[in-house]
């Protein structure tokens, strides 16, 4: 028996209205008296209003960073904040502030508290970062022994986002459901799963069963810039409920053939307008078409349509009929370090590339706009 590991969740969790004014106690508290923020410009602009005075004429140092999450901006930040004695780093913003904090507070050995400003991935929650390139195409991930200290989310910042982020925190999310059910399929076909993985499977369920229920009604807040119970319990699904799929089933709950694809697809230059989760999105319907699971794409297509995610390569500006530029876009997805192996299905450039041409005409056949 291989014994699991769990990292479940960070050491503190708060969502609330309001949250944000607790930050100079909760710092106190996890005895952190000197910090950075990294941040973009929009996010420091969008949470200013909620932070307390004090946190903003604390002296303190900002890094504004734009662009991916890359090994170089993790190293220089870090040794700017290890020269300046600092024991605590903030993250405010989306996947990329967060997935820089969570490193840099790794290679700094100080205390991370992540803000997050949209509800596009469970970075907030997840102790790994997903690195890419300069020029935006993915290279790795690394998961990190230790989990984040504190997160805290203001509801009514998220709300006020752009919808296009919740949208890819929809798509991202519901991809636990799809890949941990691969995985675990592949991992445990006839076994009695051990507890962390029960715990694993039950939340990549409440991923799928929410997102399905409360996923348009969670959209149409954020349209009017409102908070509501669905928009609550979607961003916490995102962020809490997605988490805890990796956080307690480890290998057996992280990324499969969605992820991969989505990996892909980051070599079109067509796509680097979208956003993690929209790729994901798509990601889902290429990894049910190779399982050959098309009554459950037929089940997705409508939300689809209605949370105006792609389902098909032409929604993503790929040519359909460019086979050799999508045979590129298969053969990074499938590359031997990928997650895609890890499914139980044959997996090669020929038997990838027909799922996706397959999922090409099903769309059509079912009448799908483009998103």
């Amino acid at each position: 028996m291989t014994a699991t590991i769990v990292k479940g969740a960070p050491g503190y969790y708060l969502l609330d209205s309001g949250i944000l004014t607790e930050l100079p106690n909760l710092l106190k508290e996890i005895s952190v008296s000197k910090y950075h923020i990294i941040t973009g410009k929009k996010a420091w602009q969008a949470v200013q209003p909620y932070l307390p005075k004090e946190v903003i004429d604390h002296n303190i140092r900002l890094h504004y960073i734009d662009g991916h999450t890359t090994l170089k901006k993790v190293h220089a930040i870090q040794e700017v904040l290890t020269n300046d004695g600092a024991n605590g780093v903030i993250g405010i913003g989306g996947g990329t502030a967060l997935d820089i904090t969570k490193a840099v507070a790794i290679e700094a050995s100080v205390q991370s508290i992540l803000i997050p400003t949209i509800a596009a991935t469970c970075a907030a929650w997840t102790p790994l970062s997903v690195f890419y390139n300069e020029e935006g195409s993915f290279t790795h991930y690394t998961e990190f022994p230790i989990a984040t200290t504190l997160v805290l989310v203001e509801p009514e910042i998220i709300a006020k986002a752009p919808l296009a982020y919740l949208k890819a925190g929809i798509g991202d999310t519901l991809a636990k459901f799809y890949e941990a059910e691969a995985l675990i399929e592949s991992f445990y076909p006839e076994e009695t799963l051990p507890v962390p993985k029960q715990i694993s499977q039950f939340s990549a369920k409440i991923c799928r069963e929410t997102l399905l229920n409360d996923g348009e009604a969670a959209l149409q807040a954020v349209a009017q810039n409102e908070t509501s119970p669905a928009l609550i319990r979607v961003i916490e699904t995102i962020i809490m409920t997605g988490g805890m799929v990796g956080g307690f089933g480890e290998k057996a709950g992280r990324i499969a053939g969605a992820h991969s694809l989505h990996n892909g697809l980051t070599v079109a230059d067509t796509v680097h307008d979208f956003l993690h989760g929209e790729l994901v999105a798509y990601g889902i319907l290429g990894q049910l078409a190779i399982e050959e699971k098309w009554t459950e794409i037929d089940y997705l297509l409508p939300f689809y349509e209605s949370w105006q995610l792609p389902s098909s390569l032409s929604a993503l500006n790929i040519d359909v009929n460019d086979e050799r530029f999508i045979k590129t876009i298969v053969k990074k997805a499938i590359r031997p370090t990928e997650s895609i192996h890890l499914m139980k299905y044959e997996i090669n450039e020929q038997s990838v590339l027909q799922a996706l041409q397959l999922l090409e005409v099903q769309n059509k056949q079912k009448g799908v706009r483009s998103s």
